[in-house]
């Protein structure tokens, strides 16, 4: 599956403003809910499932600024993403430490190889700095969808 294939643009959040993991994660599964993308019933406990699993360990990437937290999910059909990015931090690891790039994944237990490729196809996509950049100061949603869509 490519990464584009799970990302629709009303599910990408460019010029965030979010200030915390927490609230990031929200409004991406929030925006997830809005696109038809995940059950309603479900937000609350995928917010649940994505901070736990980041208190776990975290996906944080803070030498390059990128953030990839996920959960598997029982209710999810398939592979859905969700993307947040922020010329400044969506959030800070802690303090002098900016993530602007959220990039969520959330999938079905079942598919947990299709999860695991998913997630090394977008960390692999996300190593380029010049998309991160891109990212970062896209002006719309539609323009993080395209410039995801061509660089993979």
């Amino acid at each position: 599956m490519r990464v584009s294939d799970a990302l629709v643009p009303s599910a990408i959040i460019p010029h965030s403003p979010c200030t915390t993991l927490r609230a990031t994660i929200a409004s991406l599964i929030d925006r997830l809910v809005g696109a038809g993308r995940l059950p309603a019933p479900l937000a609350a406990g995928a917010v649940a499932a994505v901070l736990e699993r980041e208190a776990v360990t975290s996906t944080a990437m803070v030498e390059i600024g990128v953030s990839i937290p996920h959960a598997r999910l029982e209710g999810i059909d398939g592979v859905v993403a969700a993307i947040a990015a922020s010329p400044e931090a969506v959030y800070e690891v802690a303090a002098g430490l900016p993530i602007s790039i959220v990039a969520l994944v959330l999938s079905s237990p079942s598919l947990t190889g299709e999860h695991l490729q998913f997630l090394s196809a977008l960390s692999i996509l996300l190593q380029s700095e010049r998309l991160r950049d891109a990212l970062r100061h896209a002006a719309s949603a539609a323009d993080v969808a395209r410039l995801v869509r061509v660089n993979e």
